[in-house]
């Protein structure tokens, strides 16, 4: 029998073992340049570096002692590095690392903590029929983290508490993705609403581009307005926005005379 000894004796039956050892950036080149080295390249808020007119972002740069490797903070740091380039007042404050992928078939979703703290609550709840897995980390009224697998209809709401630091709604708290059927998918009405955090889209670009496009795929979709293109987890709500387009220009046109 496979197993693994765990550091305390503990040993666990095991077919495989996966070692996730994060973002290991290369920053022999910058050390050898001379700049301020820790582990990546160690910039400020304005993503600059120990050297006057050098600046990092990415999966290269150190801010605040955390290396993203993720797409969305990285995009934010673009953003600011080119802000501060052309003098224009911008600054990088830090992200709550949040992703979403697929693992061996399964809807992920990660965010925020991935280990909760002493003063911290875990809410948990677990359908095996399903597939479906869902675990909170809240301190307090907030939530610092969150993990979702099999059944991702939350995860917009999560993503957006982890940014915001808001106060969870006691719908999230009760477990309202119980209710939830397995082929729904809700998404906001406003049309200022954020589709797509990693590239910033909102409902109602995607929408315009859809009408005035004629689009028909989620790819004709990303291609027009970026949606999608970065972590994929809004391909659901995207193909959602096509859907209530399609249903829209389906509709009879009802002729009104006038009174």
């Amino acid at each position: 029998m496979e197993r693994v000894v765990l550091a305390g004796g503990e040993e666990l039956a095991a077919d495989l073992v996966v070692v996730a050892t994060g973002v290991r950036p290369d920053v022999q080149l910058a050390r050898d340049a001379g700049l301020e080295v820790d582990r990546a390249i160690v910039v400020d808020d304005e993503l600059r570096t120990s050297a006057p007119g050098v600046y990092a972002v990415g999966e290269c740069a150190q801010h605040r002692g955390t290396v993203y490797g993720l797409w969305a903070p990285l995009l934010e740091q673009a953003k600011v590095a080119g802000a501060s380039l052309a003098q224009e007042p911008a600054a990088f404050c830090g992200a709550v690392p949040a992703t979403t992928l697929k693992v061996a078939g399964i809807d992920l979703f990660s965010g925020g903590r991935a280990v909760a703290a002493d003063t911290d609550e875990e809410l948990l709840s677990l359908d095996s029929r399903r597939r479906v897995y869902r675990r909170l980390v809240v301190r307090g009224d907030r939530l610092v983290g969150a993990v979702l697998l099999g059944d991702l209809s939350e995860a917009r709401a999560l993503r957006e508490l982890l940014a915001s630091g808001d106060i969870v709604p006691e719908a999230l708290l009760a477990g309202a993705s119980a209710v939830i059927s397995d082929d729904a998918v809700s998404v906001p009405e406003d049309p200022r609403a954020t589709i797509c955090s990693c590239m910033n889209v909102e409902r109602g670009e995607i929408t315009r581009t859809i009408r005035d496009r004629g689009l028909t795929t989620v790819a004709q979709v990303s291609e027009h307005t970026r949606a999608s293109t970065g972590c994929g987890g809004c391909r659901a709500d995207v193909a959602a926005l096509l859907a209530l387009e399609k249903a829209r220009a389906a509709e009879p046109l009802v002729a009104v005379r006038p009174g």
